[in-house]
């Protein structure tokens, strides 16, 4: 049964075309994904501002502090099964028995290179400290660029980008992410033992957008598919200081690739070679 009137959560306080009472419709849901939700634009611009991270990722309600806080009355509390989102935004999808949807994303893998070596060369705590100076710098990197972090996975840390929550210049931004990463690594002051190696790829695609899993197990909010596996494939393949920018996600973006290097790089588990063009932050020795 459908009705008209004002849907609570990520879907704001104004009235909604239809609401059914299952919650927003499919392409409302897909509507929150790709950008094209001015009330889910708008209540980000006024939850960043709120008091304090760790924020759900889609909404930017926060956690902690006395923002968190007086959120957590209305029902934005942090979900139990998702801790990157919040309640709100979960039951929205889950209203539709949806945990994401396949869109445009632009993904930036960044990696340590050679952390096995600095591993052994540092002591355990000093190791530990040497890549939270990694991933504060990436995080800054890719948060002030409009992305979100998916993840830390080891030395490596994966930033997010789409419609929803990066605009519809999701591509460039993504790639200007990854260029501001790579020269903060690079940087002599990175951390207080030199600069950090870190190899960064950048590539764009369609992707499954949403949870991970189903029912009450702990889930995360994050990309899915081939175009995420391709860009991990890219880091993996830079050099430290390099950025390695698929050509269709520099094409997306409008970057000029004259006077850069090109390479033509053999991608395990796909049939034809990915083109990538390569930009170079300040060298960073290992």
């Amino acid at each position: 049964m459908a009705r008209s009137g004002r849907a609570p959560g990520p879907w704001g306080r104004r009235t909604i075309e239809v609401v059914t009472d299952r919650g927003p419709t499919l392409d409302q849901i897909r509507a929150m994904l790709t950008g094209d939700s001015p009330i889910l634009a708008a209540q980000r611009k006024r939850f960043r501002h709120l008091p304090s991270d760790p924020r759900c990722k889609l909404c930017m309600v926060p956690f902690r502090g006395l923002g968190a806080v007086a959120m957590k009355h209305m029902g934005y509390g942090q979900s139990p099964g998702n801790p990157s989102m919040c309640s709100k935004c979960i039951s929205a999808m889950r209203a539709r028995g949806v945990t994401g949807l396949e869109i445009p994303v632009t993904l930036v893998f960044s990696d340590v290179r050679g952390s096995t070596s600095l591993g052994e060369r540092m002591r355990p705590k000093e190791f530990r400290e040497f890549l939270g100076h990694f991933y504060d710098l990436a995080t800054h990197a890719i948060i002030e660029h409009d992305g979100i972090i998916d993840k830390f996975v080891g030395d490596e840390v994966i930033g997010l980008f789409f419609g929803g929550i990066s605009g519809p210049d999701h591509t460039a931004a993504g790639i200007a992410a990854g260029m501001d990463l790579a020269e903060r690594a690079a940087r002599p002051d990175a951390t207080p033992m030199g600069p950090i190696p870190a190899g960064t790829g950048v590539h764009t695609g369609d992707a499954f957008v949403g949870a991970t899993s189903l029912g009450d197990a702990v889930e995360d909010f994050t990309a899915l598919g081939d175009t995420v596996n391709t860009t991990a494939r890219l880091a993996a393949s830079a050099a430290a200081g390099e950025v390695l920018i698929s050509v269709p996600a520099a094409e997306a973006a409008g970057h000029s690739s004259e006077g850069l290097e090109r390479r033509s790089l053999t991608v395990r588990g796909r049939s034809q070679p990915v083109e990538v063009i390569v930009e170079r932050a300040g060298v960073a020795a290992a």
